[in-house]
């Protein structure tokens, strides 16, 4: 009778889940943005996005967004919901998590302008609003014991922003940085030719020692005057709607699955690269939140970029270039056929929070390499020899 019981009540709760076709985001098979209908699955009503695995808010509410809300925040609702989907189920069966398998329900706000407080899960409204960006916070308990709250999902709302504003570090790719490095070289060369020539004439080179300085002066003057060009011909606004970027989920869920081991306390190099690797494995591209200018004003990531190590990649500045993510996409030859992902979701294990690029992350490729090298002979020679092109 029991057993009946069970099995009756067990057949009800399954009946409760429901799938809804709502449109979204998503890439078309070329990699554009499309905006196209999609299946939504394991939601508890057709009238909420509260679901099994998912719900998915607004704000600082705790309220289910209803599929009668607005159009814009249907589409993110949407959006996030069928990706962070995806993102789970990747993890699940690619990866084989079981830990991913048994996380309870996973809170996602929309349009959130809070700070996060650790001891009191929202920062006070009075604090400087947080807009253009995702990120995933820690489960918690307030500092007076009174309120508890999972590990989250968090999407700010995007607001247009001069890039003025912004204190971007990673400036090896700006017009000023090519000039110098160009000038540097000009200079040596210029010298050398001008020593060169008073070697090889008994007279003084008057006409050709004019040209060089000319040319140096002109090469000065198009140095000094770079930031002014750039400023004038560079995009001058900026913006993210993250919830609408089907990578940046993916980024953001992947922190939540690597979160057995790396904690959700803050960013750096490798837990960044980490998640950007998974993201592309999900997405199954090594571009990421590319070609999506509409919600996404920023260049993206690409693991194809060829950057090599520099020691500023170790700063928490630097934390969201891609040279991490450039590095472990580059690594797949070596791993076995089939089973890249899963080498990477091992090193997981070998790394900590605060490892460094340069020390505890290679160790951890090498440690995984004896198990999960194609060639157990000559992997860890072929993992030498790409550290090695890397800079290393």
């Amino acid at each position: 009778m029991f057993i009946i019981f069970f099995l009756f009540s067990f057949f009800v709760h399954a009946q409760e889940l429901v799938e809804l076709e709502l449109p979204v985001v998503d890439r078309s098979q070329s990699g554009r943005p499309v905006i196209e209908p999609r299946t939504l699955t394991h939601l508890f009503s057709a009238d909420y996005f509260s679901g099994k695995y998912f719900k998915i808010v607004k704000g600082k509410t705790d309220e289910p967004i209803s599929i009668h809300d607005e159009e814009e925040i249907l589409l993110k609702a949407a959006t996030t919901y069928f990706h962070l989907m995806k993102a789970r189920q990747y993890f699940i069966d690619v990866l084989k998590s079981n830990y991913v398998e048994n996380l309870p329900v996973i809170t996602v706000r929309l349009e959130i302008k809070n700070q996060f407080n650790e001891l009191g899960h929202f920062a006070n409204d009075n604090l400087d609003p947080e807009y253009n960006n995702a990120l995933t916070i820690p489960g918690g308990k307030s500092f007076r014991g009174d309120k508890t709250w999972n590990t989250e999902i968090w999407f700010r709302p995007k607001l247009k922003r001069h890039l003025s504003e912004l204190n971007v570090k990673n400036t090896n790719g700006s017009l000023k940085s090519i000039f110098k490095q160009f000038r540097n070289q000009s200079y040596m060369m210029n010298l050398s030719r001008f020593l060169s020539s008073i070697l090889q004439s008994p007279k003084f080179p008057v006409e050709q020692s004019i040209r060089l300085v000319g040319a140096t002066l002109l090469l000065e003057m198009v140095y000094q005057t770079s930031p002014s060009l750039e400023k004038a011909f560079s995009r001058k606004w900026f913006w993210l709607d993250s919830a609408l970027v089907p990578e940046i989920i993916y980024h953001e869920f992947s922190h939540v699955g690597l979160s057995d081991y790396l904690e959700l306390s803050h960013s750096t190099p490798v837990i960044e690269g980490m998640a950007d690797y998974f993201a592309g494995k999900i997405s199954a591209n090594p571009k990421l939140a590319k070609k999506i200018k509409k919600y996404n004003t920023f260049n993206g990531k690409n693991a194809k970029n060829k950057k090599n190590y520099q020691i500023q990649f170790e700063s928490s500045d630097y934390a969201n270039t891609d040279f991490v993510f450039g590095m472990l996409w580059s690594l797949d030859p070596i791993w076995e056929t089939g089973k890249e992902a899963e080498a990477i979701y091992v090193l997981r294990s070998q790394i900590d929070t605060n490892s460094p690029i340069r020390s505890q992350f290679i160790e951890g490729l090498l440690k995984i390499c004896r198990t999960n090298c194609k060639n157990k002979t000559t992997g860890r020679d072929e993992l030498f020899f790409i550290l090695h092109k890397r800079g290393f």
